[in-house]
């Protein structure tokens, strides 16, 4: 036993000593942002049952979820708990579009226990699903059809379980309690085990290994997915992907006429994810876009899905595109789609630009369409093209945080380019929350040229006086800003008009503590714009991914993520919505003109409905799935309205 300890406390040694002589550090987030600003916002409006689910809604077969639909919550009318993570970043090479993360965390997005020792695994997340009449849904005698398929990952863009993590499926039933049917125990993927792996599950009298019989053919069955996972960290994930439970399957029902996308549009610029409104021209624009849609159906030439191919952007006028129709072959034959015209898809050729006077949202929307389509609601896409006041590279999802370790000073500079001459304001930042007291860390703004070697940064042109702490944004104490992407604003102090042109790095210089975590994105790939110096020249950034590092430009006041900004903050006030929580509409307390732009985004930045020509008072919310959104509203004259709404079913 002391031999063990004696290892124990060398390999311990050998850890932070490997830790502190490198320089550059990707680490997990001790949180889920979205989820825990998915919490606030619903506590803000002081809704006590925000989380309760009833328990007395019946699931029905077919029991199909590809988790498609708009998260960050399990659907509802499936699913009894909210512990999953419904996302579109986190995996690798999805089955379809959307997975449900199990992680380390809780349904608020706070690690279910902070102290939880690092390598121990314990209960943590569930996804269960709603009772299910089991015998009433399957006619006497034709039980052995039933199937129960789904796919799971370990891992994927985050981090893997490890071996003493455990991915449990269990069932119940009116006589027997949760009983674990399959598990799978945690493991690091080989470099080539980029996809999901299917396991189908034959509904019959089912004998556990330890001798439990099962009865499963019940009025009340249910089955749930569960993990065991270090608990003190956003950790040892498993996403899983396409649930489903019906009859008439057999045991090679292992694929589907299904066409779907895998991930997320992209950015319609070709440089940034956003950028200022009075930088953009059509120059930013990308020539074309890279989208990604794979067909799950068996492998073979003849199983291919002939399938038409759309999209439409919401500039004035409307620009449109449509690809044709175009056969997509199967995945396990050939790999996502990978035919023009349907994934190269023209942007600036058909884009209908004309010179932004305002902050502008634009969204596109990519739609596919194959007869006998198998799931439909993987089959759109809606980027919504933000012009605000920011540049950004990442997409407002951190996946991990990113640090640079030695001893103050340290610097850190990211790489940005103006099309003309702008005043730069400040810079948002994503801090990822640390158990730890936030004033032993301290940074001051910084801004050098782009005069280095090798592109590198250059001359320091400016350092503030002012001494930061950062904001955790993520922490359930922390200041909140009125916005989806939980940044935190910092103002740079220039004694004069900070008017910059060309290429410059933004970034700071940390003067106390030995690291400082900024949230990272893997979705974006912005690396070679990342530099950092810990006392021996600059070095370029390593890790695949982006900072959640964004700097701001125009007039002061004008930045309206900060929850206290002068101009935004009485428009918010003045607009009310009633009632809230609302079940099938919503009166607004300020009847809109005709040609009234709404727009309703989902808690995790997802625009879910655009009308253009909205008029009156009264919204139409029985489509919307529970869940709590933000509702903008924008007037021909230049007035801007937004409002916070609870959907409860």
């Amino acid at each position: 036993m002391k031999f063990k300890r004696i290892l124990f406390y060398f390999a311990l040694f050998i850890f932070h000593f490997s830790l502190l002589s490198a320089q550059e550090h990707l680490v997990p987030l001790k949180c889920n942002p979205v989820l825990v600003r998915y919490t606030k916002e619903a506590k803000r409006m002081h809704s006590n049952s925000w989380r309760l689910i009833s328990d007395s809604i019946m699931a029905k077969l077919p029991f199909l979820d590809d988790f498609s639909k708009p998260g960050p919550y399990p659907f509802d009318s499936l699913w009894m708990d909210n512990a999953a993570f419904i996302n579109n970043t986190y995996p690798t090479c999805p089955h379809t579009l959307g997975v449900a993360t199990l992680d380390g965390v809780n349904s608020e997005g706070q690690p279910y226990n902070k102290n939880c020792p690092v390598g121990a695994s314990y209960a943590a997340d569930s996804l269960t699903s709603r009772p299910i009449d089991l015998f009433a849904g399957c006619p006497k005698g034709n039980f052995d059809s039933v199937w129960l398929s789904f796919y799971y990952q370990a891992g994927g863009k985050g981090y893997a379980p490890k071996a003493n993590d455990t991915l449990l499926l269990q069932f119940r039933t009116s006589s027997t309690p949760w009983t674990t049917v399959w598990y799978h125990l945690g493991y690091t993927p080989s470099l080539t085990d980029t996809g999901m792996h299917l396991v189908m599950i034959k509904m019959v009298d089912t004998i556990h290994y330890n001798g439990v019989k099962i009865n499963i053919f019940d009025h009340n069955f249910q089955f749930r997915f569960k993990n065991y996972a270090c608990t003190s960290a956003n950790v040892d994930q498993w996403n899983i992907d396409e649930v489903y439970l019906n009859k008439n399957r057999s045991w090679n029902d292992t694929a589907q006429y299904d066409v779907s996308f895998m991930y997320e549009s992209p950015s319609l610029l070709a440089n940034y994810e956003a950028m200022p409104w009075e930088q953009f021209t059509q120059n930013d624009l990308k020539t074309s876009m890279y989208l990604q849609e794979r067909n799950n159906n068996y492998p073979g030439i003849s199983n291919a899905i002939n399938t038409l191919y759309n999209y439409s952007i919401n500039t004035t006028p409307v620009s449109t595109y449509s690809g044709g129709n175009k056969n997509i072959y199967p995945y396990f034959d050939s790999g996502c789609n990978k035919y023009t015209p349907q994934v190269i898809v023209p942007i600036k050729s058909n884009f209908s630009y004309t010179p932004l006077t305002k902050p502008t949202d634009i969204t596109i929307t990519h739609s596919l369409s194959a007869i006998g389509d198998f799931d439909r609601h993987n089959d759109t896409l809606r980027y919504d093209q933000k012009f605000s006041d920011y540049y950004a590279y990442d997409d407002g999802t951190a996946e991990a945080a990113y640090f640079i370790n030695g001893t103050a000073p340290m610097y850190l500079a990211y790489q940005f380019t103006l099309n003309h001459p702008d005043t730069l304001r400040g810079l948002d930042l994503d801090f990822n929350y640390i158990f730890v007291n936030q004033g032993n860390y301290s940074f001051r703004l910084a801004l050098w040229d782009n005069t280095g070697v090798g592109g590198s940064p250059g001359t320091l042109k400016f350092e503030d006086d002012k001494i930061y702490n950062p904001q955790f944004v993520d922490s359930m104490n922390a200041r909140y800003h009125d916005s989806l992407n939980g940044f935190t604003f910092y103002p740079y102090h220039f004694s004069h008009d900070s008017a910059i042109s060309g290429t410059f790095y933004v970034g700071w210089v940390q003067t106390y503590g030995d690291s400082l975590n900024i949230g990272y994105d893997y979705n974006t790939d912005h690396h070679n714009q990342i530099y950092y110096n810990v006392g021996s020249g600059w070095t370029p950034g390593s890790y695949p991914g982006s900072m959640m590092m964004r700097p701001v430009f125009g007039t002061k006041n004008s930045h309206s993520p900060i929850l206290n900004s002068q101009e935004q903050q009485p428009e918010i006030q003045a607009l009310a919505i009633y009632p809230n929580p609302a079940r099938e509409k919503v009166t607004l307390s300020i009847p809109m003109p005709a040609n009234t732009t709404l727009k309703i985004y989902t808690a995790d930045g997802r625009e879910w409905l655009t009308n253009n020509n909205f008029m009156g008072s009264t919204i139409n919310t029985a489509s919307l799935p529970a869940g709590f959104y933000i509702i903008q509203v924008a007037t021909t004259d230049g007035k801007t309205y937004f409002q916070k709404l609870l959907i409860q079913r």
